[in-house]
């Protein structure tokens, strides 16, 4: 019901906006396969690995999402070795699949101060549907 809804405006076209894949280097897909066939804990994550990152979470499937940040590396996809794609990230948002993503997907330091991000336009973004019922709400309010 939730896909259908998402996709309603959808032309039937093959090309999906921003559905493109991390390229992880093979230690990083290794590193994610390990953690996700142990079912791994973000403090397990980063104890096993040695790193420095606080958190990385593997998504579930059949669970709510957590809230999504501006960082894609802080979740992993709940089956398959990668981190989500922008689309993935603005599916759980709740951005329709019509809307399109401009910019580049992810910039660093200082870069950031100058651009924004495909990632971080949907983490900093109040969700759609969020958003609709909000205005809902104020319109009836203020009659």
């Amino acid at each position: 019901k939730y896909q259908n809804f998402l996709r309603k405006h959808k032309r039937n076209e093959n090309h999906v906006d921003s559905h493109r894949f991390a390229k992880h280097t093979e230690v990083v897909r290794n590193r994610f396969k390990i953690a996700l066939d142990e079912g791994l804990k973000s403090n397990e994550y980063r104890e096993r690995f040695q790193l420095k990152k606080s958190s990385t979470k593997i998504l579930e499937a059949k669970k709510p999402t957590p809230t999504i940040t501006t960082l894609p590396d802080d979740y992993i996809h709940y089956c398959e070795p990668r981190i989500m794609t922008v689309r993935e990230y603005a599916r759980i948002q709740s951005f329709p699949d019509t809307y399109q993503f401009k910019g580049k997907y992810t910039t660093g330091g200082k870069r950031r101060t100058q651009e924004v991000p495909r990632y971080s336009q949907i983490g900093n973004a109040i969700p759609p549907l969020f958003g609709e019922q909000a205005g809902l709400i104020l319109k009836e309010l203020i009659n």
